[in-house]
This record gives structure tokens, C-alpha cells and sequence, in this order.
């Protein structure tokens, strides 16, 4: 706020607050941090060459993978005034400090073009970035099954085909589903959706990539030979889902190759996966069909 004579003056209430806050010329509130167990401060002294960390390190710490990624660093330290941001992964899932970010920064002397000392601060992020995998796999995972979502799908397949990958791609529908939803509702069509993901999982294990790409439409790009051997066998899973007092259920799969031509495209290659599932079902469904 500023009076008639241009000066900035602070009223009583705002002078009464800031008479709480007072900043430390000394050390000792820098030592609390080891009663903190998410951040570790560090310090290597280039003349001496030892590192030093704060004593909440004992333990938290995963020794050798810091060793590792320190290295990598101190002879390509920070020019001055400059900090360095990055994160990185210090040990195995389940382990203190999985993830943490880390900033550096350097000391100098006046006069000297070499820095004094590196110093940094670790800070824990593992609860973070397991948040943020839980996120991104509900942004390319179908919710209901557990398979990639169309577009995640479609995404993994065209690195594989921009990489020269040759294989299959299935394009699988259950049969009369919307019959099926209308006889035992929805609930009893969604285990099935459900049921149907975990057999196509099971049949084609990683590295193969399963997909759902519409209510009852799941996809499959897999490099395995016998794939006529897993349709088959993913048709005669499919049967068993229904008891036959309730009706069978069945399936149609269409199959094409891709040759691993670097310019093949994923949309020309599931147009014509579609369209073999379709002669699937004008064949008389329950079937596979090439194309």
C-alpha cells in the first residue's frame, strides 16, 4: 500500500504478524532434516573426494545405485548459478527411495574456474510415482477388462509395425452379445466381457498385445505361429463361459498378417481383420477365418 508521499508502509495488523517469523543465521535447522526420512542432503568435496550424506541416509538409502548415479555426476557437475533437476530410480519396487528427484548444484571460490563441492537434495517420490502409474494405466487400459483401451492399442501395435514387426492381428466378437444382454442383462454381459479378457490373456501372454476396442470386440496382435491353433482354442474356452440350460455362447475371429513392411499401416491392417470376421459370421459364426 502506498501513502501520498509514494512510500510503502505496512498497516498495525500485518507488522504484528510478521513479528512471528524470525530466519536463522545458523546451522541447526538444517540439521533437523534427519528427522525427516523422505529427503537426504549430500555433499562431495572435489579436493578431499569424499562424500558426505546426512544420517537419515542409513538405511533409506540404496548405497551402490546412488554410487552410480553420483558418479555420473560429479565430473559433469553443474556450471555456476545453474541447478540441475532430474529423477531417478535408486533400487527395486518395495524399496525405500524406489524413485526420488534429485537437485544439484555447486560451490565455487571466487577466482577458481573449478567447483569447490557438489551439493544435492534427494526427496522420496516412490508414493508419487506409483500414483502416477496407477493413472496412466487407467488412461490406457479398458477399466472392465483389463486390456489396452482402442487407442493404447492402436499406439503399441503401429511402434511395432514402424519397427518392421511382422505377426498377426485377430479381430475376435462374441457372438449375438446383444442377445445376450437383453435375455440376463447387463451385469451377466460385463463377466463375460470380463471372462473373455482373461482367456484371451492367458492364451496370448506378453509380449502379444490384446485390446478392446467395442462393447464385445477385443483385438489381438501376436507373432505367435500357431495362431490358428489359439483361435481355436480360444473358441472352445468361449463355449464353456454359458451353461447350456442358459443358451452357448460363441465367438468369430478374423485373422490377417502383416508382412513387416515398414510403411503398413494399422488402420489397413484392421480394416481387413474386420472384414475376415465378418466372412467369420457370414460362414455361420462360431468360427475363424483368414483374410
Amino acid at each position: 500500500m502506498v501513502g501520498n508521499s509514494g512510500k510503502e508502509f505496512v498497516d498495525g495488523s500485518t507488522q504484528n504478524e510478521y513479528k512471528f517469523f524470525h530466519y536463522s543465521q545458523s546451522d541447526h535447522l538444517y540439521r533437523n532434516i534427519s528427522h525427516f526420512a523422505d529427503t537426504v542432503l549430500f555433499e562431495y568435496t572435489y579436493q578431499d573426494r569424499q562424500l558426505y550424506l546426512s544420517a537419515n541416509a542409513k538405511g533409506q538409502l540404496n548405497l551402490p545405485a546412488f554410487k552410480n548415479f553420483f558418479e555420473t555426476y560429479r565430473d559433469n557437475a553443474p556450471r555456476f548459478g545453474e541447478i540441475l533437476s532430474t529423477e531417478i530410480c535408486l533400487g527395486d519396487s518395495g524399496e525405500p527411495y524406489h524413485w526420488c528427484s534429485c537437485k544439484l548444484s555447486t560451490k565455487w571460490e571466487e577466482g577458481k574456474n573449478y567447483p569447490v563441492s557438489l551439493i544435492g537434495k534427494l526427496h522420496d517420490i516412490t508414493c508419487l510415482k506409483k500414483r502416477e502409474e496407477q493413472l496412466l494405466l487407467q488412461s490406457i487400459k479398458d477399466g472392465l477388462t483389463g486390456v489396452y483401451n482402442k487407442t493404447a492399442f492402436e499406439y503399441r501395435v503401429e511402434e511395432k509395425l514402424k519397427g518392421g514387426r511382422s505377426g498377426w492381428l485377430c479381430m475376435i466378437d462374441i457372438d449375438n452379445f446383444k442377445e445376450i444382454n437383453d435375455s440376463f442383462g447387463h451385469p451377466a454381459g460385463d463377466r463375460i466381457l470380463e471372462q473373455v479378457g482373461r482367456m484371451l490373456c492367458h492364451i496370448f501372454p506378453e509380449p502379444d498385445l490384446i485390446g478392446r476396442v467395442g462393447g464385445d470386440e477385443f483385438v489381438v496382435f501376436t507373432s505367435a505361429g500357431d495362431v490358428h491353433d489359439k483361435a481355436q482354442c480360444l473358441l472352445d474356452m468361449v463355449e464353456s463361459i454359458v451353461p447350456e440350460e442358459e443358451g452357448r455362447l460363441s465367438a468369430s475371429i478374423g485373422i490377417v498378417s502383416s508382412l513387416g513392411k515398414k510403411k503398413e499401416e494399422y488402420q489397413e491392417l484392421f480394416s481387413r481383420a474386420d472384414r475376415a470376421m465378418y466372412l467369420a459370421k457370414e460362414s455361420g459364426k462360431n468360427q475363424v477365418a483368414f483374410c
